[in-house]
């Protein structure tokens, strides 16, 4: 019997996320340990009138093609792949594997390259409905620590949620955001100010990430200037980079520490010169999510905390940094953290001033 969270996750994603219409075409981008979410995807897409594809990919194949391939071919954008996404109305991202740590093996410059390459694709890919979500898988919820039972409940409570009545909640930042030039975040070895000014807020209530529960936006490229510590791990393609320390002159990064994972990181700043520049800043309100998970899909919504996006900043909310990579780093502001807007306190310690 399947799982009934299963059957509502793909409702949500298909008719909430991604209002799959008649005659839609729906590219579901997945890999064999989503099956079970994909084939509710399925009903849901067939019932909506849609046009369905599924492309499986594995990390292992992905690993296998990356060790060996040589630097002129990971430069390339794979023309088919781009075709099916520039032809397609709907993308849909479901997330699963069997090994979270399949790619952690990759080169720093492989990867280098391969995000490079890919950096067109998210400029066509923001022009369609899309979604992003994950299916809890064993391997998952090992590298969250807890067990699959417990991991699947952690899943399900972030993500089959009242969606409508969230984003009511995340309007009220929205509007305070949009009316704002300059934010200040003040925290345990932070403290870095930037311009939003004439930046849109964007409200992510479950549409693009499932789950959603976060207002971001892109700052304005030159204005950051500051050092933040990101207290929570950054996990990018499998490889884990902690204790993050970036300071920041007039938008660009001038230094940059870990504790683990520098020369990683390194690397990925190395991508273009746009991935040593900010393109989002994130304010976390889903506090359906109480834990760090080592996913960030998850991580970046959680509520008290803010984050930080290295690389390719968001058309939709005026950004223009160009980048092949968007690494998403994570603070936490329960303790002590602090958000000015214009100078005023708007959060202190885990409570908005409105609440």
């Amino acid at each position: 019997m399947v799982d009934p969270r299963i059957v509502e996750h793909a409702k949500i994603v298909v008719n909430y996320s991604c209002r799959v219409r008649k005659g839609d075409n729906v590219l579901v981008l997945t890999s064999s340990e989503a099956i079970p979410l994909v084939r509710e995807i399925a009903r849901e897409v067939g019932r909506a009138g849609g046009q369905l594809l599924v492309l499986l990919s594995e990390d292992s194949i992905s690993r296998a093609y990356a060790l060996e391939a040589d630097d002129d071919a990971l430069e390339v954008l794979p023309k088919p792949l781009e075709q099916l996404i520039a032809g397609s109305d709907v993308l849909i991202n479901a997330r699963a594997t069997s090994n979270a740590k399949e790619m952690s093996d990759i080169p720093p410059r492989k990867m280098m390259l391969t995000s490079r390459a890919m950096g067109p694709l998210q400029t066509i890919i923001e022009k369609k409905r899309w979604n992003i979500t994950l299916h809890p898988t064993p391997a998952l919820a090992q590298e969250a620590g807890k067990s699959f039972e417990a991991f699947a409940d952690f899943v399900y409570g972030a993500t089959l949620v009242d969606w409508p009545g969230m984003v009511k909640k995340m309007q009220v930042l929205a509007d305070r955001m949009a009316a704002t030039k300059d934010v200040r975040i003040v925290g345990k070895e932070t403290d870095i100010t930037l311009s939003i000014q004439g930046r849109k807020p964007i409200i992510d209530g479950g549409e693009k990430n499932l789950p959603g529960g976060e207002v971001f936006t892109s700052p304005v490229d030159e204005s950051a200037n500051g050092t933040v510590y990101f207290d929570k791990p950054i996990i990018f393609a499998g490889s884990e980079v902690s204790g993050v320390r970036v300071t920041f002159k007039n938008g660009r990064v001038t230094d940059h520490r870990a504790e683990v994972g520098g020369e990683f990181l390194g690397a990925l700043l190395d991508t273009d010169e746009g991935a040593k520049r900010l393109g989002e800043l994130g304010i976390g309100m889903n506090r359906g999510i109480r834990e760090f998970s080592k996913n960030i899909l998850f991580d970046e919504k959680m509520g008290d905390t803010i984050h930080m996006a290295l690389g390719l900043a968001f058309e939709e909310a005026g950004g223009r940094n160009k980048s092949g990579i968007h690494i998403d780093m994570v603070k936490g502001m329960r303790d002590g953290g602090v958000i000015y807007f214009d100078d005023e306190p708007i959060y202190k310690s885990g409570k908005f001033v409105w609440e």
